[in-house]
């Protein structure tokens, strides 16, 4: 994260982690495995069964599963240093147009000598 001389903040993040980890439970789940579980509930003042199972993807309804609070959010952060969860919600909710349309046109440049090889495959193109 760098601050620019305005007073504006620049983030640099890693494009396409809310495709990549699907929800932000996964994200912060994938986070506390890569730096530790024991260290990461410890900070959370937390059981590892039980933060364990408040990572765990629940059932929609179901009312019996742990929870993972925000509290426990912070406190992975703070013990590992990674902002990957703030990440994933920036590219979720806050991406610009711009970036938008940039990542399909990358994704379209990829992906057309597949389409093309598939269309002459089907006789659609000489």
């Amino acid at each position: 994260m760098v601050t620019a001389a305005s007073g504006q903040l620049s983030l640099n993040f890693e494009p396409g982690l809310s495709r990549k980890h699907g929800s932000l439970r996964r994200c912060v789940a994938q986070l506390v495995y890569r730096y530790d579980l024991n260290r990461c509930a410890i900070a959370a003042d937390e059981s590892p069964g039980n933060f364990s199972k408040s990572l765990g993807d629940r059932a929609k309804g179901d009312t019996t599963a742990r929870r993972f609070d925000i509290d426990a959010l912070e406190a992975v952060m703070d013990e590992t240093g990674d902002f990957t969860p703030i990440y994933y919600l920036i590219d979720k909710y806050l991406r610009d147009e711009d970036a938008k349309k940039k990542q399909a046109i990358d994704a379209l440049g990829t992906a057309m000598p597949e389409i093309l090889r598939l269309l002459r495959q089907a006789g659609a193109m000489e």
